[in-house]
């Protein structure tokens, strides 16, 4: 049980006392030393500036991994007589958020660490439903630093490394195959050339399990933030639409104002076209970020909760209409003529070029294409993918394998003429 009211937090980078965040009317953080060269707890935060008013909401660096949807409501169930409020929520991620970020109670004692779970026990399960509410039961408290509404939680499987470092996730019962879906998508950019975190899915095809990609294999850890953080927006509660306001321009112009390298910025035109290509429609703000050791040694983050959410029917808000997914979750392109309508192959070519500075975004297009139709092969004969899923995701990827068809054959047809 933690206190009924937290004002304060001691916040530290990699385990080292950075400064404390204040909550009265409003959050306040101060760093505890004067000393620029310090790490930064964010990017938008750096320690040249000893203290920052975020004003009456949580700074968004921090907001970013706060629990949502499912987790939310495991945690509400789990602590029914527990205020929860966002220091609430960040005393509890304690040590364990995504990121090199961490929280206690001032004079806390550290917190012991938790037995790590076997990977491979957890991929041979044919009972993936049963076993995740056990991993919620057994690593809730480690668990919370992770946002999303799907239900997933982090556990540890490194004796080594004092931190949950591995996401799983569990296929909801609204979105069936969902698991299998976003494996089927990791593995089309795997083939593709797009980096991404180690990946795989249980026998039984329930339990999506993913390497988290913020600790290196030494067991250090890097900063993360996602594009929400880095440009400013909170996202969470009443907020929550906000992630879906915006373009994919003004994410690249985001990237480019913290001195992304131009080869980082070719690899986020690789992740949004292929957003584009296999018709994900939820690639939202906090769906693509950065891993930094330091401000000058900032690298767009790998491909993460990529699925084809084409053929499922979704909800923009709790009890709202149920809505077909035919759109991009932002605007290709910024200003009044910007459109979520999936791109045609001579607007993606224009973004690559002209947005992100990519020589032959073409060639990306054609690659994305292939590593498409391998994934769609070697999942054929994969036995823990459905032939009902199988078909589906092939038919809602077409489109975007025929972008790469429009290539190949000498046309880019243009936006405003039908295909």
């Amino acid at each position: 049980m933690l206190p009924e009211r937290i004002r304060l937090l001691d916040v530290a980078v990699n385990s080292a006392p950075s400064g404390r965040l204040a909550h009265t009317s409003t959050y306040t953080f101060d760093y505890a030393r004067d000393d620029p060269t310090q790490p930064g707890v964010s990017l938008l935060m750096p320690p040249a500036t000893l203290r920052f008013d975020g004003g009456v909401a949580l700074f968004p660096a921090m907001d970013m991994n706060l629990p949502e949807g499912y987790l939310f409501q495991q945690i509400r169930d789990f602590f029914p007589k527990q205020a929860i409020t966002p220091m609430h929520l960040l005393a509890l991620m304690g040590d364990n958020g995504i990121g090199r970020l961490g929280y206690r109670l001032p004079d806390a004692p550290t917190t012991r660490i938790t037995a790590p779970v076997n990977k491979a026990e957890l991929l041979a399960s044919s009972r993936g439903p049963a076993l995740f509410q056990e991993l919620m039961h057994a690593y809730l408290s480690t668990g919370v630093g992770i946002s999303g509404v799907q239900p997933k939680i982090m556990v540890p499987d490194r004796a080594t490394v004092p931190v949950p470092t591995l996401i799983v996730k569990l296929a909801a019962d609204r979105y069936p195959g969902l698991s299998a879906n976003e494996f089927m998508c990791l593995s089309a950019a795997r083939e593709a050339g797009i980096q991404v975190a180690p990946f795989d899915l249980s026998e039984d095809g329930s339990l999506l399990v993913i390497d988290r990609f913020d600790i290196t294999p030494n067991g250090a850890r890097l900063g993360f933030e996602d594009l929400a953080s880095i440009m400013g927006q909170r996202v969470r509660d009443t907020l929550s639409d906000r992630k879906y306001h915006g373009s994919y321009e003004r994410m690249a112009t985001a990237l480019k104002l913290i001195n992304l390298p131009k080869a980082q910025l070719a690899r986020f035109f690789e992740q949004v076209a292929f957003t584009a290509m296999v018709r994900n429609g939820d690639g939202h703000l906090k769906n693509y970020g950065v891993l930094y050791s330091g401000v000058d040694d900032v690298r767009l983050a790998p491909l993460f909760d990529a699925v084809t959410t084409a053929i499922y029917k979704y909800q923009r808000f709790e009890g709202g209409p149920e809505l077909e997914d035919h759109t991009l979750a932002l605007k290709l392109f910024a200003g009044p003529k910007g459109s979520k309508v999936y791109p045609y192959a001579a607007e993606l070519l224009d973004f690559g070029h002209r947005i992100c500075g990519v020589a032959h975004p073409g060639v990306v297009l054609e690659r994305i294409a292939q590593g498409m139709a391998q994934a769609l092969d070697k999942c054929r004969t994969d036995r823990r993918i459905s032939s009902h899923l199988l078909d589906q995701m092939k038919l809602a990827w077409e489109p975007g394998l025929g972008l790469a068809r429009q290539l190949v054959q000498g046309s880019t047809i243009s936006p405003h003429k039908p295909a």
